[in-house]
This record gives structure tokens, C-alpha cells and sequence, in this order.
């Protein structure tokens, strides 16, 4: 059995942090990236409908506020949603080798578990005037959690492990 460098065992090493068998966290490395990513597939489309609106300028960007913010939650919602849904990884989750797993099974995520882990973030974003931060900061908690999950990750009840340790469809 592989060790983590503190003597205890990968399996032990789980049991004790209430993960399943042998599932090993993803880095947060490779998360961070992996969402820096995805992030540039999600406004690639909002910045397309920006364009269609007639957007050329900051005063543009007032202007049509709130079309741009319901493209954004709109592609940023399906993109997650869909893609942790149905494969369990996100094109940069693909890119980075890790995957989204139940936290109780490491199997495949649910329908549901998967729009919970989308919409949290998205919520925390809509609060005006502290929403990037908010949004942040959902993300942010996976550096501050033994299991490395963010908010998201707590209330979807998933964990993100490497690729090659993940239940598969």
C-alpha cells in the first residue's frame, strides 16, 4: 500500500478522514488550475453573447448588466452541472487528471449533488457588491479543509480525487 509520508498508509490515512478506500485527493494545485480553465471555456460564450448585445465599451457592459450576468450564470451553471453530471469532470478537471466523486462511495455523482455543487458557488456570486469574493471564497475553503472540499464540495457531498482512483461509470 502506498504511503502519504506521515507512516500511515493510503486506506488509513482515508478511514481516518471518513474518505472511502483508496482514493487519493486531488492537490490543490491541480485544482486551482483546472478551475482557472474551465473558467476561460465558461466566458468564451459570454463574452460571444456580450459581443451579439453590442458590447464594445465599460459603459456597454452597464448597459446591459444584467443580460451579461444571466449568460454568465446561465453557461457557468450548464457547463458544471452537465459535465460533473454526466462524466465527473469538467473539461479542465479532464486536463488536470482528477475527478468529482461522492464522498461517501468515491462512485459517480448524482443529478442532484451535481446542480447543489454548481449553484453554490453561483449563489455566493450573485451577492451584490461581494459577490466575486464570495465566490471565492466557496473555493477558497478547500485550501482550509482536511478533505480538501470547498463549500461546494461539502454541500454536494463530493470530494475531488486523481483520475486513476475514481469508481468509474
Amino acid at each position: 500500500m502506498s504511503s502519504n509520508g506521515d507512516g500511515l498508509d493510503l486506506v488509513q490515512r482515508n478511514v481516518a478522514l471518513g474518505l472511502p478506500g483508496a482514493v487519493t485527493l486531488a492537490p490543490l494545485w491541480r485544482r486551482l488550475v483546472a478551475q482557472i480553465l474551465d473558467q476561460v471555456l465558461v466566458f468564451a460564450p459570454v463574452i460571444l453573447v456580450a459581443l451579439a448585445l453590442g458590447v464594445r465599451s465599460s459603459r456597454d457592459v452597464t448597459d446591459h448588466a444584467f443580460a451579461i450576468n444571466v449568460a454568465v450564470i446561465t453557461v457557468a451553471f450548464s457547463y458544471d452541472f452537465v459535465m460533473i453530471a454526466l462524466l465527473g469532470r469538467t473539461v479542465g478537471k479532464l486536463a488536470l487528471g482528477t475527478r468529482v466523486v461522492r464522498v461517501d462511495t468515491a462512485g459517480p455523482v448524482l443529478w442532484s449533488s451535481a446542480a447543489i455543487r454548481a449553484l453554490v458557488p453561483l449563489a455566493a456570486g450573485v451577492i451584490p457588491g461581494v459577490g466575486a469574493f464570495a465566490s471565492m471564497v466557496v473555493y477558497a475553503t478547500a485550501f482550509f479543509d482536511r478533505r480538501r472540499q470547498g463549500w461546494h464540495d461539502k454541500a454536494a457531498g463530493t470530494i475531488v480525487v486523481m483520475h486513476r482512483f475514481a469508481v468509474t461509470r
